[in-house]
């Protein structure tokens, strides 16, 4: 038996502007077998990336366990903008949405305004629910998925390199930390993402579709594939997006303010994952919120350097000036790869983010994040390569830059060394607390340079590779960056 629930109304743009999420209650009898639901609105935007005249409305659904803020026990997906229609059933359901029982009782679409004419934004929702009548089998119901913590298992990916801080062996390991699936608004099923990235070399992939979880059955079911498998989440709000990695669970992304922004990172900081503000530019989404502190990293680097990435930059390094010790990563928030259809120019691991890590597993490249054992380079090709370390002990022949980037020195004359591959015919960039205090020409592919810096009074000390592409007529882009080492203060 069917039963059919039509929800429409209207949302003035002022009620959008006070609180942007719309809650429709409707109500699931006991024996749904699958709940259906279609929506539509007027004047949807149609132009690329957002771009033109019109509305933008999102939608998502939970379930009668409830909808407070924070609390992830009702949710049952969320699909943005990206999909009209989508189904829920205890065996099945549409990507991004969670299988499992049809618990019955009030259920609730929430709307999310994205963008609103002046009007408002009309809309109708359509649910339609398959109830079975006495003596119609109902399917068993299975449970919804279940969160977990960081994961341990050690790959065998990366290379065994130099020696980092306090003598310790580690390897480089390079991946990409931001793309999106069917799960969310990809293209591709994880599988897909997941072999193109093995095709590249990466050594990790986190999986970061919007506001939702469900991929991570997906990530859990290739865990024997050969390449770190990092579950994330890209919490996308109307005033900004950050990444989290590295919890089993969903994150909630209802934020409107600061205050309850600042409650979502007190959470995934309780969970032990990790929190990073996505793409801070005009064309990011921008960064809206007042409140830059408390996240442990930043993506200065999204798709193509020229991808105004340079406003990123001066962000980030506009913190570390202030003393906020934020690590600089990357991203290139792909869409598709082979065999879709391109539909950003973001190509995966473009640009790509090395980490320094004692282990070759989640746990290890998350380890190396917090600590900024970090650099960014434009591709995953093993020619791009800049590493920035230190030597406190006064130089040759004692000197055994057992310092590295995130790690932190002592005032006074310190000596520090980078070793720069793939830099041919382009200019080393050395910066200290904002500024370039040398620039360096390049002449051979692969070079190691040391130089000495009274680096009393200063905050860091970090390294960039710049160079022409493409069109040399505009100039320079950055082809690598590293973190900062750190000026120990007072």
């Amino acid at each position: 038996m069917e039963k059919h629930v039509r929800l429409e109304g209207h949302i003035p743009a002022e009620r959008a502007r006070q609180d942007p999420y719309v809650y429709l209650p409707f109500s699931v009898p006991p024996r749904t077998r699958r709940i259906d639901v279609a929506y539509e609105y007027v004047e949807p935007v149609t132009a690329p990336f957002g771009m033109g005249p019109g509305s933008t409305l999102d939608i998502g659904v939970f379930d009668s366990r409830g909808r407070e803020f924070l609390d992830g026990t009702g949710f049952r997906g969320w699909s943005g903008a990206a999909r009209s229609e989508f189904f829920l059933a205890p065996r099945e359901s549409t990507p991004g949405y969670i299988r499992g029982p049809l618990f019955p009782g009030e259920w609730n679409i929430v709307l999310g305004v994205a963008r609103a004419e002046p009007v408002g934004v009309r809309y109708v929702v359509d649910v339609r629910l398959d109830v079975a009548e006495d003596g119609e089998e109902v399917p068993d119901d299975l449970p919804v998925l279940a969160g977990g913590a960081v994961s341990t298992v050690v790959k065998p990916v990366g290379q065994a390199d130099e020696r980092g801080s306090d003598g310790r062996s580690g390897r480089w390991l390079k991946g990409d930390l931001h793309c999106h699936t069917v799960h969310s608004d990809g293209l591709n099923t994880v599988r897909e993402l997941v072999d193109r990235a093995i095709e590249l070399g990466l050594d990790f992939l986190a999986v970061t579709d919007h506001n939702t979880n469900t991929h991570h059955e997906d990530i859990e079911a290739l865990s024997d594939r050969p390449i770190i498998l990092i579950p994330g989440e890209e919490v996308t709000t109307y005033w900004g997006h950050a990444n989290t990695w590295g919890l089993r669970e969903w994150v909630e992304y209802r934020c409107a303010d600061q205050g309850s922004m600042a409650a979502v990172q007190r959470f995934i900081a309780e969970k032990g994952g990790l929190f990073s503000i996505n793409h801070p530019k005009c064309v990011g989404p921008p960064w809206l919120f007042t409140g830059w502190e408390g996240f442990q990293s930043m993506e200065v680097w999204q798709a193509m350097w020229r991808f105004y990435n340079w406003e990123s930059l001066e962000r980030w390094d506009n913190l570390l000036q202030r003393g906020e010790r934020v690590v600089a990563v990357g991203g290139s928030d792909t869409h598709s790869v082979p065999p879709a259809k391109p539909r950003h120019p973001h190509g995966l691991a473009e640009p790509t983010t090395w980490v320094y890590a004692d282990e070759a597993s989640e746990a290890g490249v998350l380890a190396a994040i917090r600590a900024g054992r970090v650099f960014v380079t434009d591709s995953p090709e093993r020619g791009s390569r800049l590493v920035l370390s230190a030597d406190e002990d006064g130089g040759p022949p004692a000197a055994d830059y057992g310092k590295m980037m995130g790690d932190e020195v002592s005032g006074g004359v310190v000596r520090f060394r980078v070793r720069v591959t793939g830099g041919f015919e382009r200019r080393l960039w050395l910066i200290a607390d904002g500024e370039p205090f040398d620039i360096i020409p390049i002449e051979t592919d692969d070079a190691t340079l040391d130089f000495s810096l009274d680096v009393s009074g200063r905050r860091y000390v970090r390294a960039e590779l710049r160079g022409r592409r493409g069109r040399p007529e505009r100039g320079e882009v950055v082809w690598a960056m590293t973190n900062p080492i750190w000026v120990a203060q007072g």
